[in-house]
Formats: structure tokens, sequence, C-alpha cells
């Protein structure tokens, strides 16, 4: 295994819990209903309480059910929080739901929402350059402007992807970083698209762009105390124990994360940049086996059947509702040739008494 696919599982772990509301409501008192609703979903997005978060987006899908655009995006969300928890059969079969629903609606704003699942797929089982068409298919069919927040999230996705990528190879994570900080409005995006590009910077052990990374974090993270910036510090204060020398706690730091692929992918990072082999080595060998076991839940004939151009799908609903309106067609116009038939014949039937 080559230093350029360490740390890509934190695709799930990190880019994943970015959710579109923040966790703490600065005025929880003027907040509508769906802001509440909206808000609980936000707080067990990001922990391990499946009753309750199940529970959550439930209420917030029904009360935001005349609303496709919401209704959609809640049916995404809930899809990236059982990838998040490693519940790749139940994201899979609400996927293929969610396409079919879309499909239904002919909601062609919203089909990104499948190519950019299907792109954390794929890139969930390391084949990034699927993940890579996928994800930069659904960032095209995104109309600029109209839905910044699904691009950040795509361009994060992407930086994810390359935290350990060689530079001399594909799409440079520094670049998909300031992507997603071009169109980041809020603290809160504009920490974690920080903290990912730092991210990138570990795995190229590139101190320098760490630190400007690490300067405007802490910023941010001074002017705006009211918000929610704790989900990327554990990793942040990670990189900042590998570049003041301090592995010991960095790899201490790293008991904080549960899935055993992301924690033993930056353990193997932490032990490379500190010199140490036969620890690196060793976690490696734990590393595959992991990652056999992961992937041994996710199926790919699943994600094969998913993978179908949405198009096609939308062609063949067309084409039978055209064979249908033909059909209504042809029977109009059999009665009405009966109609005026009978009319004419009633006619010369009267003129002939």
């Amino acid at each position: 295994m080559t230093n350029k696919t360490i740390l890509r599982a934190l695709l799930l772990l990190i880019m994943l819990t970015v959710s579109p509301i923040t966790l703490v409501a600065q005025n929880a008192e003027d907040e509508s209903e769906e802001e509440r609703l909206d808000r609980i979903v936000s707080v067990y997005f990001v922990g391990n309480n499946d009753y309750e978060f199940y529970k959550a987006i439930e209420n917030l899908r029904e009360h935001v059910k005349d609303d496709p655009a919401k209704y959609f995006r809640t049916m995404n969300r809930e899809i990236i929080y059982d990838l998040n928890h490693n519940y790749y059969s139940k994201a899979l079969q609400k996927t293929e739901l969610l396409k079919d629903e879309l499909i239904k609606a002919n909601a062609e704003d919203y089909y990104y929402m499948v190519d950019f699942l299907l792109g954390i797929f794929y890139g969930s089982r390391d084949e990034n350059e699927l993940s890579k068409k996928y994800l930069l298919k659904a960032a095209n069919a995104i109309k600029p402007g109209t839905n910044d927040h699904e691009l950040l999230n795509i361009y994060q996705t992407l930086t994810n992807i390359s935290i350990f990528e060689d530079p001399d190879e594909g799409p440079d994570g520094y670049n998909w970083a300031d992507k997603a900080l071009s169109i980041a409005q809020t603290p809160r995006e504009r920490c974690s698209s920080l903290s990912l590009k730092a991210m990138v910077a570990i795995g190229r052990n590139d101190k320098k762009i760490f630190e400007e990374c690490y300067q405007e974090i802490m910023k941010i993270r001074s002017e705006s105390p009211q918000e929610e910036l704790s989900m990327y510090w554990k990793y942040i204060k990670m990189g900042r124990h590998v570049f003041d020398g301090d592995f010991d706690l960095a790899v201490k730091a790293c008991d904080s994360i549960s899935l055993d692929v992301p924690r033993l992918y930056l353990l193997a990072a932490i032990y490379k940049l500190s010199g140490d082999t036969k620890a690196e080595n060793e976690t490696l060998y734990k590393l595959i086996q992991a990652k056999d076991k992961r992937n041994n839940e996710i199926s790919t004939l699943t994600i094969n059947d998913i993978n179908q151009d949405i198009q096609m799908d939308q062609q063949r609903i067309t084409g039978e509702r055209i064979k249908l309106y033909t059909h209504i067609g042809i029977t109009l116009i059999v009665a009405l040739t009966i109609l005026l038939l009978a009319y004419f014949v009633m006619s010369r039937r009267r003129r002939y008494n």
C-alpha cells in the first residue's frame, strides 16, 4: 500500500458529517418549527443515537413533504447518515428509493443527488477515479448560484479524496479546497474547508500550508465563539501534534475515532511521518483487514444496479407516457369517428323518413 491512499476513508468520517444547519441555535426562541426540527436532526446527525436520529429526520420529512426540494434533501441527509455509520445496505436501498422518487417527480434539478451519493459509495471502496467521475458529474449538474451548499459538499469531498494523493496524479487537493473556500459563506463552512485543506497538508508533510490553515482556523474560532466548530478540531489538533513532533500525543488522539478504517489510516500516516516503519507496517496490515471487512458489507452489484444513467430511466418513463397518451389519443379518435358515423347515419335516416 502506498502513501497516496492514506486517509481516503475520511471521506465517510469527516466530510459526511457536514450538515447545513448549525448545531447550536443562536436564537432558539425565534426559531420556526422547521428550524427547530432541522436543528434536532443536526444534533443527532453527528452522534450515534440511531433511534433519535431516524425519529427526528422522519418528523422533519413529514413537515416539509409539500416542498419537493426540502423533502429530497431530507432523504439525501438520511442516506449520508447511514453511510457515515457504515449502514451500507440501508444506504443503497434508500438511494434506489431516492432515485425512483426523483424520476417519478421529474425533479431534474435534483438528479445530481444520486451521482453525489454514488461518488461517495465508490470513494468508500477506494475506487477513486469512479468516485471523482460521479462527484464531478454531480457538480456539473448543479446550476450556478442555486445550490452552493451542495456544491461546497462536493468540493470538500473531492478535497478529501485528494488528501494523501500524489500531487502529480489527478486534481490537486489544494485546488479543490480553494474552490470550496471560494463559495463558503459561514464560519462553519470556512472552518471545515480549511480543516480539509490542512489534512491535505498533513498528507503531503507540508508544514507551511498547514500553518496557514491552522492560523486562519484559530482566527475563525476566536471571532465566532457562538458557532459550533468542534467537529474537525480533533483532526487539526492531531496535525498540530504531528508538526510539533509530538507523535505520541497524535497517536493518542486517534483513540477518539470509533471507526476502524479511518482510525487506522490516520495511525499509519502518523507512524510514517514519525519514521516508525515497524509500527506503520503493523498498522497497514490491520488496515487491510479492516478494509476487507468493510468492503464485504458493500454490494458492488447493488451499486451497479443503481448506477444506471438516470436519464435512461427518465427516457423509459417518458416513452411509457407517450405510449399511454398515444393509446388515449387513438381511443378518442376512434370514439369520435364512431360518433360522427352514428350522427351521419341518423341524419340520413331522418331525411329518408
